[in-house]
């Protein structure tokens, strides 16, 4: 199983670094999205009280952190069909900076709607052959750790 693997795939460095940018662009595209998400609620509905502010606020981070880290915990523990999941978030976020787009005319929100390239590099990354590398290297690694581990350290130690 990991000879296949090496012979499928080219494992280097880069790999992980693409499989981390992939999390750290959702992470980014996605902390943007609360302050958009605030100031079109006020732009809808007018302003916020405190409370509303602080129950918006947490339920925002929750949501937001949950649908990032445990895709994510999944993908590296050999559950590559989480990248589903991630698919969904990008398309989640992408879809609330054209609403938020539409909705806000302020100059100060141009900043924060820059913001929408992140989740447009983790979907680019997450269609290139290093990230289905890094997929498939987490999956062999689930699948057959033992052997996969000293097939790994014979390429390494040559």
């Amino acid at each position: 199983m990991s000879d296949i693997f090496f012979a499928k795939h080219d494992l280097s460095i880069g790999v992980f670094v693409v499989g981390i940018a992939v999390i750290m662009f959702l992470m980014f595209g996605a902390g943007a999205i609360g302050p958009l998400l605030f100031l079109t609620i006020e732009t809808l509905f007018g302003k916020l009280t405190n409370e509303e502010f602080g129950i918006l606020f947490a339920s925002s981070i929750v949501i937001m952190t949950l649908s990032i880290v445990i895709p994510n915990v999944l993908i590296i523990r050999g559950r590559p069909r989480a990248v589903k999941i991630n698919k969904i978030n990008v398309y989640f976020q992408l879809i609330c900076y054209l609403l938020f787009l539409l909705v806000l005319e302020h100059k100060q929100t141009w900043i924060f709607l820059c913001f929408v390239i992140f989740p447009l590099l983790a979907n680019w990354l997450m269609s290139s052959a290093k990230y289905l590398t890094f997929l498939a290297f987490y999956e062999t690694l689930r699948k057959d750790p033992i052997v996969f581990r000293q097939s790994l350290a014979k390429r390494i130690f040559k």
